[in-house]
Parts: structure tokens; sequence; C-alpha cells
């Protein structure tokens, strides 16, 4: 895989022989050509996900990148199931818990998310920073501590690590292989011809946007509303209500007990109680454990090339 897609040489040496990659990016060279490389490098993937269906935030993603030159060329609705989530994260989830896995299967599939294609604002980034690259550094961490006023998540009010309304491609061979994942062949020949031909899809993705949040009642997931909401449908004090309380001042990471508990109550939580008891509780990765792929700011022995510049010696 040429560095100019990658800066990892793990993660070249991994995409080079994974089938997500290698049949999108034989889709967009036979449509682009050499423009193969401008189109992945301009270009970044985002999905607002399913959380952000439900608490009402995906026009106001839509505007947040409007307002700051983000340019939609490309918008379609699709359904994260099991599959697409372990293909998604197949490369940094060896560091995963198995609380987490089934969190992630459970919120991402729970409605359709929204897949945007979205051309950068060429003054917003250096030319050595890919689109992707620079939609990661003002999209903001998955950490709502570590989220800064101003970048995306912050803006929209990330609940936690899980729970943080949007995914974006790190570098293009995560752009091409997300494609991948999210399309058909047909599919991927249509969205490849539109980011050719650098179409306008702004207003697909605001019709999409409305037609999801209006087939969806708005949830609060915040795990204090969660725990009102509970509660109020107890009777009278019970173990129950003392694991929530517990919970909620951060004294119990047992939520596994907590819906068991809520179950033999007669009382059992909807899938969304779940993933906001789960999500703030679990502890979501293995101690002294590291991802197959490193992180994409990780440089390589090789450094990475992008279009315009000389090919390496």
């Amino acid at each position: 895989m040429d560095a100019r897609l990658a800066h990892s040489a793990v993660k070249r040496q991994l995409y080079s022989v994974d089938t997500y990659f290698r049949d999108s990016w034989e889709d967009l060279f036979r449509i682009a050509g050499n423009d193969a490389f401008g189109i992945a490098d301009r270009h970044a993937f985002a999905l607002l996900k399913p959380d952000a269906v439900v608490r009402r935030k995906l026009s106001a993603a839509l505007e947040w990148l409007s307002v700051r030159g983000w340019r939609v060329v490309y918008a379609q609705r699709f359904r994260v199931n099991r599959w697409a989530v372990r293909a998604f994260w197949q490369y940094q989830w060896n560091t995963a818990t198995r609380d987490r896995r089934e969190m992630a299967d459970l919120y991402m599939s729970a409605t359709d998310s929204l897949v945007l294609l979205l051309r950068a604002p060429d003054p917003s980034r250096s030319p050595a920073e890919t689109a992707c690259s620079a939609l990661t550094r003002v999209k903001g961490s998955s950490d709502p501590a570590r989220c800064r006023p101003g970048q995306l998540r912050y803006v929209l009010g990330t609940l936690n690590q899980q729970l943080n309304l949007v995914h974006s491609a790190d570098e293009p061979a995560d752009l091409v292989r997300e494609i991948g994942i999210c399309c058909t062949a047909a599919e991927r020949a249509a969205l490849y011809r539109a980011l050719h031909r650098d179409d306008r899809a702004d207003d697909r993705a605001a019709e999409l946007a409305v037609g999801l949040e209006s087939e969806q009642e708005r949830v609060d997931l915040t795990l204090a509303g969660t725990v009102a909401r509970i509660r109020g449908r107890l009777t009278h004090p019970t173990r129950l209500e003392a694991l929530l309380g517990d919970a909620l001042d951060g004294r119990t990471g047992n939520w596994r007990e907590i819906v068991a508990l809520a179950d033999r109550s007669g009382l059992p939580l909807t899938g969304w109680e779940r993933v906001v008891l789960g999500t703030s509780l679990l502890v979501p990765t293995l101690p002294h454990v590291v991802p197959l792929v490193p992180d994409a700011s990780v440089s390589s022995a090789t450094p990475p090339r992008y279009p315009g510049s000389p090919p390496p010696e």
C-alpha cells in the first residue's frame, strides 16, 4: 500500500490483505485512476451514530460542519450490525473488554446511522494534513474530559467514551476501508463517482437527518436521567434503588447486577437504559494490551507521502 494512504507500516501491511479495503480501493481506482489518491486525501468519512439520532444531534452536527466549511459530497443511511461493528474496529478491539464489545453491538444497531463523505475546507489544513486527519483533530477526543470547547463532540455534548455521537476515519486508508464496510459494490461506485465529480449533497444530508430523527423517540442518555426514569418505576425501596444510587455516585461498576436485578424485579430495562448503565460503568480496555494498528498520529519508519510530493528515495 502507498504511504500516502496511511502513516503506519503495520497498518499498510494489514490493509493490503484486508478485503474491505482492497475491494473499495479497486473500485475507487477504476473510477478515478491516479486521482484516487487525491480523492482519498481531500475527503473525510464520518458516521453520525444512533446516540446522535435519539438525542436529536444530527442537524446540529451538519450545521457545525457547514459553518466550518466542510461540504457534504455524499450521504446515506446505514444500519450497523454486529458484523459491521467488528469490522470497523477490527484492528483496535483486541484491547476491548467483553462489556465494551457487547455494549457497542447493542447501541450501534439501535437505529440507522448517517454516513457522510465530506470535502475538507482547504484553508483549514496544512498541505501535509489529510482531510481525515483534519476532521479527527477538530472532532475531539472520545473521552469527554479531553474534549475542548469548539470541537464537534464538545459542542454536541459527548457523554462517555462510547456514547460520543460521531465516528470518523483516521486516515485515507481508513476512509477507503470503511466505505467498503458500509457500501455494496454498486453503492461504492455511485459514491466514488460523486466524489470524483465533486457533487453537493448538503440538502440530501439534511433531509436524511430530519427523517432519521423523526422516526425515533427522543431519549435522555445521561446517567442521571436514566437512573431517575428507572427509579420512577419503582413502587417501594429495593436493593435495585440502592444500586442505582451507587452507580450515580460512582461507587459501583457492576452494571450487569443492576440489569439482572431489574429483570428479576419485574422491571426490565429498555435497550437504551442498558446502554447508558453499561457504557457509564464498564471498564473499556484490557490492561497491558496494545492495539494491532497503532494510533494514526504515530509515525512509522516510512514517512507518509502526499499528492504532489516527490516519491521516496
